[in-house]
């Protein structure tokens, strides 16, 4: 169940006793959720911190009767906040799930135990932090430097299976286009290859 977990642990340079990965454990929670289902509510306090184990999903933001979208979120990546989890902060964005997700969750009070009672949870909130501040840092300077194209090619690098799940109309919105210019470009690519 945590192996995706442990992995993700090791890549970020977590490494921790054998008796604290079984504390974890014991605080971890397992679930499948299907495709198209709210997993985090927009303007809800945050009370999950979800580890997506396999599938897809997608941050977005609902303002005025438009849906955009900010981020999609894969097979081993947090999804939601440990900022406003801890803070019990209402959320300004959504999580939906794209496909069936695989997840591994905790409650709040998950997560103050093992905050308090592990290195592990104190390293945790420190690497989703740093791992959020790259993120926003990493998505402003693509808007900034890249056209939709070349942000279209680099998300179909980083999730080229999953993206071929997801509706266009989420794809386009998270490029800032609209649909038929996300078909311009897909026929643009095509032509290429």
């Amino acid at each position: 169940m945590l192996n995706n977990l442990i992995q993700w642990f090791k890549d970020n340079n977590i490494f921790t006793p054998r008796e604290e990965i079984d504390l974890f454990q014991q605080h971890t929670h397992y679930t499948v959720i299907p495709k198209n289902t709210i997993i985090m509510q927009q303007s809800r306090p945050v009370d999950k911190l979800y580890f997506i184990n396999d599938g897809l999903a997608r941050l977005f933001r609902r303002h005025n009767d438009d849906d955009t979208t900010i981020a999609f979120i894969k097979n081993n990546e947090f999804a939601s906040t440990i900022i406003y989890l801890l803070n019990q902060v209402p959320s300004p964005c959504a999580i939906e799930t794209c496909t069936d997700v695989e997840l591994l969750y905790w409650e709040r009070d998950d997560i103050l135990f093992l905050k308090q009672h592990t290195v592990l949870g104190q390293q945790l909130e420190t690497a989703l932090t740093e791992i959020l501040l790259t993120w926003i840092q990493d998505r402003e300077v693509d808007k900034l430097s890249m056209d939709p194209e070349q942000r279209y090619k680099k998300l179909l690098n980083t999730m080229p299976a999953g993206l071929q799940q997801v509706p266009a109309k989420h794809i386009a919105s998270y490029l800032g286009i609209h649909t038929d210019s996300l078909s311009r470009i897909r026929k643009r690519l095509a032509k290429k290859n």
